[in-house]
């Protein structure tokens, strides 16, 4: 009996050995991977949005402000280069937009009288004295506007037509200021500031981040795709066995291969810029090395559905895809 428990013991004490053996060798890593994949960089968000026929007069600005998107967003998706360039009748992609705007110079005309309406002077006035108002205590707390005739003699405002009391430290006018000096003599005017809805933003390129990571063609362009589905890469279209370069110099943060997207190499670079291969053939770089721009990373040579050996590339900024033809020369 003593034997049979001797052994019952050491045969626990190996199978828990084993257990311990393969979950340090097989469990432990598999999770560390599984963490460890840039899933940052290459998820793909849910886009929305509507489709919006242009109108004659309208332009990529003004659509824009109509329905309160980035210039840069809406220019980016619909790879437009010139923001004049929009033709009469053409369909339009508007990212995250709940509905169609029928009339978009009617809407941007609202918005703009709405602004000049909330700055004007008038309600500037209005909102100086009210803050004046709340903040005029007696000694009960509640609100009161000083009372002139119970003031001591000293601090009594003499009876003139322009007497003023001055502002408390702290406290704002009670009106605008004049629009002249005591003397006589007019304030120099500055030339009156472009509010905000007049000022419109330009389409930005920075067509020298990058360099081609292959020469090609490019078969499938950023964003909107006719069939309605939204393509955060370009796919070029190259010569099987054709060198991949990197396009810039930076830091191989994931190179393996990844369920859907083949061989693939993810290189991280300065200010928080990250570009994506996939669908290799070959990878000649590890996770962790570094990278010059120029440097061969891998090879092309998966194939699609028409047998054209192809690669995709994207190009991310703080983990959101950007159109990377605006980035490449």
């Amino acid at each position: 009996m003593p034997l049979c428990e001797l052994d019952w013991g050491k045969r626990m004490e190996r199978m828990k050995n084993f257990f311990l053996y393969v979950f340090s060798i097989v469990i432990i890593p598999a999770l560390i991977l599984s963490c460890s994949t840039p899933s940052f960089y290459l998820q793909k968000e849910p886009v929305t949005g509507v489709y919006h026929s242009v109108k004659k007069g309208e332009t990529l600005w003004s659509i824009a402000r109509a329905y309160n998107v980035n210039l840069q967003d809406l220019a980016e998706a619909n790879n437009i280069n010139n923001s004049g360039s929009l033709e009469e009748g053409s369909a339009l992609f508007i990212p995250e937009a709940k509905g169609v705007i029928d009339d978009v110079a009617a809407s941007v005309k609202a918005t703009d009288t709405e602004a000049k309406t909330t700055s004007s002077p008038a309600k500037i006035k209005q909102s100086i004295e009210s803050y004046n108002e709340k903040n005029v205590k007696n000694d009960t707390g509640t609100s009161k506007k000083p009372d002139q005739k119970n003031l001591p003699p000293a601090v009594k405002p003499e009876k003139t037509k322009h007497a003023k009391l001055a502002p408390r430290e702290g406290e704002m006018p009670t009106e605008l200021p004049p629009a002249a000096k005591p003397g006589g003599e007019k304030l120099e005017r500055k030339p009156k500031a472009r509010s905000a809805p007049e000022e419109k933003e330009e389409i930005q390129f920075e067509k020298r981040r990058f360099i081609w990571p292959v020469r090609g063609t490019v078969k499938t362009h950023f964003g909107i795709q006719p069939n309605k589905t939204y393509h955060n890469w370009i796919k070029i279209v190259s010569t099987a066995g054709t060198q991949v370069k990197a396009s810039a110099s930076g830091i191989v943060i994931y190179s393996s291969q990844l369920k859907d997207y083949g061989e693939t190499v993810i290189v991280r670079h300065e200010e928080n810029f990250a570009t994506v291969y996939t669908h290799l053939r070959k990878r000649y770089v590890k996770t962790d090395q570094n990278v010059k721009k120029g440097d061969v990373i891998a090879l092309i040579g998966e194939t699609d559905e028409n047998g054209n050996a192809y690669m995709n590339f994207e190009v991310r900024l703080n983990g959101k895809a950007r159109n990377p033809l605006f980035f490449l020369p």
